[in-house]
This record gives C-alpha cells, structure tokens and sequence, in this order.
C-alpha cells in the first residue's frame, strides 16, 4: 500500500486531518470522561450543542424563520417523516433524478398521496428536471434531491415552484453557498460534509408546520413538533456526531468559509472532469451543465478493465472508487475534505491507467 492514502468513499466520508486529530484528543484516555461519555443534558456538552446551532444558522444563512434540528436515522428516515407531517391530506410532488429521488417518492408513496412531477429515468438519470408549475399551487411540497450521490446530476440552483421546495441536501450540504432560507424543509445526513453517520440536520421553516395543522396519530418520534418543542433532545442525541459536526464547522470557517470552500470543490471537479472527456477510454454520460461537483461516476470504455482499475488504485493508496452497485463503474467522491492533491493523484493514476491499457 502507499505511503499516502485518498480515501474518495461516497460516504462514510473522509474527514480533514484537523477533525480527526480533536476527535482522537475528545475521546482520549485520562482520568476525565470523554465527549462520548457525558450527559447530553450537562454544561459541557450544552455548549457543544448551543456552537453547532450558533454556527449552522451562520453558516446556511437561516433567519429566525427556520428550526435547526439536529436529528436522528438520514436520509431514509425523513423519506416517511416528511410526507407523514406535512402530506397527509393533500399530494407530495417530487423531481427525479436518480436513486435516492426514487427512493424518497417510493417511501412517500407508503405514507401518503405522493406523485411524480417529472422524471428523468427514461433517458438515464443524466440530466435535471423542472416542473412545469401548472399544478404546483395543488401540492403539499415539491420535493428534489440537489445532488444525486450515485448518477452524479447536481442542480445548479434550486428549481422554481410555488409549492414549498423541500430538498435533500445530504451530498452536498455546506459544500457551496446555498439560498437555504428560500427552502422550507432542507434535510442533510452528515456522514459526507458534516462529520460522522448518526446525525442529520434539518432545517425547517416554521410556516410549513404551522400549515400542517394537528397530526393525530403520529408517533411521537416522527412528529418535527416534537423536537422543536425540546431543542432536538426528544430523546438521547448522538453526541459524538454533534461534536463532529462542530469540528468540521469549524474547520471549514478556518478554511475561509463556503465561498472558498466551493472554490476548491469546482475546481478539484473540474480537473477531474476533464481527464474523463479527454479521450474515450474513460466516459461520463451526465450532461455538462447537470454534472455533479460532489460524486463524478465514470466508467471505463473497456468495462471488463474495471476490476484491474479498482485493485491498482488502491495499491496507489486511492482508495473507495468502487461505483454503487446499483450503477456499477467507478465514483470518486470529491467532498469538502478532499484536497486538491488527492485529485492530483487520482488524475495521474488515470493517465497511467490508460496509457498501459488504452
């Protein structure tokens, strides 16, 4: 194995050397207990709670309009919760635009009155889509999936709906500028930008819950009123995440914040991007101004070389280019702890790929 490892996994995802370093001194052995080890209801760890709060509403640029809640199970998870509070006497529409567009209406679809705006299965999940705002007024919500992890199709912006815009954000949340306060439900897994799993943030405009109205029958867990009322401590909270998350809040302040931050990413995804469409040895269907700056997937014109490609890579210390298995091919995930060399690397080992088996 190399001396230098890249980890690209699509999530769990890398953590910067900085995170990694406080969370091995937070959970270091001594006489006083961890981070992992404290009541979520003491001092200590309330002030973990009050900063990564502080810095979220900083950060999305949130007003007063929106809860924070710091929530328990991903993505999956608010797949139900969401039609479940805010769908269940009116219909969800939702954009699609890959594998977890699919899955959030599939769930949807179990709760409540869910449909199909539009789609772009037919031609292959490579490129966005819109609704054509005729019915809009008639939803609950629009839902869309900013960043397709596994097809590698990004909005640029958010679509245009006068249905409330309700979007998963998890691949690419705190990864570019973004008019979050425009959204009324923004929910994020932190497993790829924001930390370790066992975390997800969501970001709630108020006026969505006060246009749901009483949810008899609800569970409790599942009810966002729930854990507005208590500060998102309905029940225990993954500490240990919430700490993480502050981490890399942080450090992405350090960085110079989201303008310089999406700097980076555009510019690692672009170098990447362009080794893709230099010859034909390697492709990405996805149309240009829909790639993804978050996941690349690719594939090689020789599908019977990818097995040797992913085996080579990680001997070169590149590690996690395996694509989904629903896709197959490859995928470098470039989050916001990818650096710039580790996309220096990738590219080299592709060049030197091709040129011993092109």
């Amino acid at each position: 194995m190399a001396e230098t490892i890249h980890n690209f996994s699509a999530g769990p995802a890398a953590l910067p050397s900085p995170v990694r370093a406080a969370l091995a001194d937070a959970l270091k052995v001594g006489p006083q207990p961890s981070i992992a080890e404290i009541s979520h209801r003491g001092a200590r760890f309330g002030e973990v709670a009050d900063e990564l709060v502080a810095r979220l509403r900083r950060l999305t640029g949130v007003g007063g309009s929106h809860h924070v809640l710091l929530l328990h199970g991903g993505a999956n998870l608010q797949f139900a919760q969401i039609p479940m509070n805010f769908a269940s006497d009116r219909v969800a529409g939702y954009l699609v635009t890959g594998h977890w567009g699919q899955k959030a209406h599939q769930e949807a679809a179990r709760v409540a009155k869910a449909r199909v705006v539009s789609s772009s299965e037919a031609a292959g999940f490579i490129d966005t889509v819109h609704s054509d705002g005729e019915s809009d007024q008639e939803l609950a919500y629009l839902h869309y999936t900013g960043n397709e992890t596994i097809h590698g199709v990004q909005y640029a912006e958010p679509p245009t709906s006068s249905a409330p815009l309700v979007a998963d954000l998890s691949s690419e949340f705190l990864s570019r500028p973004y008019p979050y306060q425009d959204l009324a439900l923004a929910y994020a897994g932190a497993q790829k930008n924001l930390g370790i799993a066992g975390l997800t943030v969501v970001l709630l405009r108020q006026d969505l819950v006060d246009g749901a109205g009483e949810r008899k029958g609800l569970p409790a867990f599942l009810d966002y009123r729930r854990w507005i009322d208590q500060d998102s401590m309905f029940n225990t909270p993954c500490t240990l995440a919430w700490f993480a998350a502050l981490e890399m809040l942080r450090w992405i302040d350090d960085q110079g914040g989201l303008q310089e931050i999406a700097a980076r990413n555009v510019s690692k995804a672009e170098r990447l991007y362009a080794q893709i469409d230099r010859s034909g040895f390697y492709r990405n269907p996805v149309a240009p101004h829909a790639r993804s700056i978050m996941n690349v997937p690719f594939w090689l014109a020789d599908e019977s070389l990818t097995p040797e490609f992913v085996q080579s890579a990680e001997a070169a210390g590149l590690l996690g280019l395996k694509g989904h298995r629903a896709v197959g091919g490859l995928r470098a995930s470039l989050y916001n702890a990818i650096t710039v060399d580790a996309v220096s690397a990738l590219v080299e080992f592709m060049q030197e790929f091709e040129r011993t088996h092109g």
